[in-house]
């Protein structure tokens, strides 16, 4: 790219720095949010310009890439605080694993960390037993890959989900692991639910040496005091590029003006 494209080269670059702006926005929303994981940007360049090469007894000319681009992401798979708060039904994860949440509409398997859970009876008016399910209608499939419900005469109370006691099949959620977390995509239920690639799920990823923690749920990983210096440089630097495509939009404006 040469010298009079600076103008493409820092609307190649704004367009970079705002998808920086939306993740960070993204990390700030998720702040508050169960399990949410910090996304991450890692920035990329275009093409560098070698206009003469360097040898042994002289320095080249040579441009390094004028444009800013998104390289890739990445999700900080970290784990967040977990805070006790009480509810029978909630869950957290101590370790490096996943709840197995299952779509019974496309029958498709999801993988989460947000054990924000709630029973739900088959029956609202005279229900049998009553189904574990999280906050999107997803139902969560315990170690022996069988839903996990309670017989309606059993009290909520006397259920312990950790341990599977007092359920239909009694044994506690499944734990998953993937080799490669960054392999997960976000699912269409957002960024807390995800989708794992083609092939990866078998049941070889079952694992069963992480805790779950009992009326407990784990926080965001998106910590406000490092996301709004990051919002404070990204607009900084979004500013600064504006300025340059300001110059070099006034540079052509005399090179037409001299022209005529």
């Amino acid at each position: 790219m040469s010298s009079f494209d600076q103008g493409l080269a820092g609307m190649v670059s704004l367009q970079a720095i705002n998808e920086w702006i939306g993740v960070i926005n993204s990390n700030l929303g998720g702040s508050n949010r169960t399990a949410y994981k910090k996304t991450t940007v890692s920035f990329g360049g275009g093409v560098a310009q070698i206009y003469r090469d360097p040898i042994a007894k002289a320095n080249g000319v040579q441009v390094p890439d004028s444009t800013l681009k998104v390289s890739h992401t990445s999700i900080d798979f970290s784990q967040g605080t977990i805070i006790h708060d009480g509810v029978l039904t909630h869950l957290a994860i101590s370790g490096d694993a996943f709840f197995y949440v299952w779509d019974d509409r496309t029958l498709t398997p999801h993988f989460t960390r947000d054990g924000d859970f709630f029973w739900v009876p088959d029956d609202p008016n005279a229900p049998t037993q009553f189904e574990l399910h999280n906050q999107e209608g997803l139902v969560v499939i315990d170690s022996g890959i069988n839903r996990i419900t309670r017989l309606a005469t059993t009290k909520a109370e006397d259920v312990v989900l950790t341990t599977g006691l007092n359920t239909v099949s009694g044994l506690p959620p499944a734990m998953i692991r993937f080799p490669n977390n960054q392999g997960l995509k976000f699912s269409k239920f957002g960024s807390t639910i995800f989708d794992a690639a083609p092939g990866t799920f078998t049941l070889a990823n079952f694992i069963s040496d992480v805790e779950i923690v009992s009326q407990a749920l784990e926080s965001s990983n998106a910590a406000l005091n490092d996301t709004l210096p990051e919002l404070s440089l990204a607009q900084k630097l979004f500013s600064a590029v504006s300025k340059i495509i300001n110059v070099h939009n006034s540079n052509l404006d005399t090179v037409v003006n001299l022209i005529r």
